[in-house]
């Protein structure tokens, strides 16, 4: 099998997180979140593709004073009345730019305008960006990519450009260039869809310390008004709410089956694992926010020292549950075994083989098998850090232009490598963002890289689902090999014709929340 990796750029599933609040009131540039963000984020609306306040969770969040709600419309047009109804007298910014062809030009860039004039404020700011880089991007564009024309590239590139002139945090729109990797001005100022808002939301929630996850008013019948707010009290519960939500079959396990089982070392095993998945998911959060700072100039030593750092805690937490889980699991199989002698973790490579396969039927073990192979990722990254330090540095993200992303350098990492390692395929190597960047210095080698941000993300969300999918094996199927089980296992029974409760509305909300991908 021919593993693709593509040169150059980062990998097609390349994805630029969030870029929350990098100056403070007083125009500084703390570190973001060694510092606590001191100003709402800010939302930039396109009323082009979202003429109206979307249905939705995102709708929620309008008029939450820890968003910024700024409507993008171009120069000229009208203001959506329903967009002004919902957010009152909300902060309209009329983007300058209609073809390339007739901007005004500064050297090699387009240049064009961005005015505000309302209440709130008036002002005028110039905004440029080079228009060659999107004719750059149309011909480096993977193959299998959905085609976008270069219309639509000049317009991403234009509305990122004039968000980042007056301080937006992210664009929400519907545009075909949302979240696509071969459209690199979505590196500078992030667009999501709608959906996707909401998880920066809660992002911000949690990094800003706010526990506030909804709030909810109306008016009264002969006036007056309305509030109700949800909180989580805490932000632990915020972080556990999160994590269980996303692990209905380990929520089970963990706040039912585990406690009325009377085995108090397995509610010991099966608390532990849900500690170390949520202190994992604050370390991912705490990487992200890090990764919201610019990466050029003085501060870029700290801001990749903080990010590497933070993705150590998030490797260590998550290989302390597998560890926890796959010794506890052979306990559970026969609990006359020594526990000193049978310490194998979830993620060793023997693991299915060696335990698995003589108790479970093939097709229950499909998706364990692959979530598998993201743990014996993880499992090399955390080896790394306990030989050395990981290599995570600054490197070129495209073929042209300055920008650097933060990645993992997978030729120090032989393990890792395309075509060396059996168990990983094409899927993996795109959802990690793997990519062969440019040099790093004049007359110096490609690098097989991964980034930073993706490969933490795609981590948290594989080793969630490799422990939710393990979960649901052990306690749907009974071992056909062990002679004394533990009476968990198997304790889960239905009849052939039985098919999955849908979530509830609360779960899908707080998995929104978190939005890990699927991986």
């Amino acid at each position: 099998m021919t593993i693709s990796v593509p040169e150059g750029q980062p990998s097609r599933r390349f994805m630029r997180y969030v870029r929350p609040p990098i100056k403070d009131d007083d125009g500084n540039r703390p570190l973001y979140p060694l510092r606590p963000a001191t100003r709402p984020l800010r939302l930039g609306i396109d009323v082009v593709t979202i003429p109206t306040p979307p249905t939705g969770t995102f709708s929620a969040f309008l008029g939450r004073e820890e968003l910024d709600i700024q409507l993008l419309v171009p120069r000229g047009a009208e203001v959506p009345q329903a967009w002004a109804q919902v957010l009152k007298d909300p902060l309209v910014r009329q983007i300058g730019f209609t073809t390339v062809e007739e901007a005004s030009r500064e050297l090699d860039t387009v240049q064009f305008g961005v005015t505000t004039d309302c209440k709130r404020e008036r002002s005028r700011y110039s905004a440029h960006f080079f228009p060659i880089y999107q004719q750059l991007d149309e011909q480096l564009a993977s193959p299998d990519a959905v085609p976008l024309t270069l219309t639509e590239r000049n317009r991403a590139a234009a509305y990122a450009a004039g968000s980042a002139a007056v301080g937006i945090d992210a664009i929400v729109s519907t545009m075909p260039t949302v979240g696509r990797c071969d459209v690199a001005d979505n590196d500078s100022v992030v667009s999501v869809t709608p959906d996707d808002a909401v998880a920066l939301i809660g992002h911000h929630l949690r990094t800003s310390n706010n526990p506030v996850v909804q709030v909810r008013r109306g008016g009264l019948v002969g006036g007056g008004s309305w509030k109700q707010t949800e909180s989580t009290a805490t932000i632990e519960n915020f972080y556990d709410w999160g994590v269980g939500a996303r692990m209905p079959y380990f929520d089970c396990l963990h706040l039912i089956i585990a406690p009325r089982s009377g085995d108090p070392d397995l509610v010991a095993a099966v608390n532990s694992i849900r500690v170390r998945l949520c202190r994992a998911t604050r370390a991912l959060d705490q990487l992200l926010a890090v990764l919201s700072n610019p990466i050029s100039g003085k501060q870029s030593a700290d801001v990749v020292e903080a990010a590497a750092e933070a993705f150590d805690r998030q490797l260590l937490y998550l290989a302390a549950a597998f560890d926890i889980y796959g010794r506890r699991y052979l306990l559970l199989i026969d609990s006359t075994r020594d526990p000193k002698k049978f310490r194998l973790s979830l993620d060793a490579g023997g693991y299915i083989a060696n335990h698995l396969t003589r108790e479970y039927p093939a097709a229950a073990l499909v998706e364990v098998e692959r979530l598998h192979a993201y743990a014996g990722v993880c499992k090399v990254l955390r080896n790394h850090i306990h030989d050395g330090i990981l290599p995570v540095d600054q490197h070129p993200g495209r073929g042209y232009g300055s920008t650097k992303n933060i990645a993992l350098n997978i030729d120090a990492m032989p393990e890792l490598l395309p075509d060396v390692n059996p168990k990983l395929a094409q899927d993996h190597y795109d959802s990690l963002g793997v990519w062969r960047s440019d040099p790093v210095e004049v007359f110096g080698d490609r690098t097989t890289v991964a980034d930073l941000a993706t490969t933490a993300v795609t981590l948290m969300g594989a080793g969630t689902g490799l422990i939710e999918a393990f979960t649901k094996l052990i306690l749907q199927n009974k071992p056909a090999a062990a002679s004394a089980p533990h009476s968990i296992l198997g304790c889960v029974q239905g009849q052939p014709e039985d098919v999955e409760p849908q979530p509830h509305a609360r779960e899908l909300f707080y998995r929104s929340l978190f939005a890990w991908p699927d991986v």
